[in-house]
């Protein structure tokens, strides 16, 4: 959400939607969570999203998971009608880090243009994707962070 230097009340929105209604964050207090993050943002600011990304390789999930957490980033990054050009380089470094499939990607969330974007392989493996991810990452403000109203997301 924080990727493109604003957090759109329709991401907060849809992140609360997601919470309320599917088991994604069943075990979870995802307000808590959430305010946890801002703080880390505060205290480390980019360094959170690299500690994210290296959490994610350390953990070992399976296809269904994967393309859960697929789904929960494509539906943030779409629910404010927009997507910059640092949510699709997020999405392709997501993808570098999951194990999916293409064609399982394929089917479970159709031909989404930048989910299949021939250049993102290419940008993987010569390894300028994360630090072209970490250069462009643009944080919001620590006063719009802290702005964000998380409460009633486990309702």
């Amino acid at each position: 959400m924080a990727c493109d230097g604003h957090i759109d009340d329709r991401e907060i929105k849809e992140l609360k939607v997601m919470d309320k209604n599917t088991t994604y964050f069943e075990d979870v207090d995802l307000s808590k969570e959430l305010e946890h993050l801002i703080s880390q943002f505060g205290s480390k600011g980019k360094k959170t999203v690299e500690e994210l990304f290296q959490q994610l390789r350390d953990t070992d999930l399976n296809t269904v998971q994967e393309l859960l957490l697929l789904e929960v980033a494509l539906r943030i990054i779409n629910a404010d009608e927009r997507i910059d050009d640092n949510e699709v380089k997020f999405i392709h470094f997501l993808r570098s880090k999951l194990k999916v499939h293409d064609e399982t990607i394929l089917d479970r969330f159709g031909n989404v243009e930048f989910l299949f974007d021939r250049d993102y392989k290419n940008e993987i493996t010569a390894g300028n994707l994360k630090q072209n991810l970490m250069d462009s990452i643009v944080l919001p403000e620590m006063a719009d962070l802290k702005s964000v109203d998380l409460s009633e997301s486990n309702a």
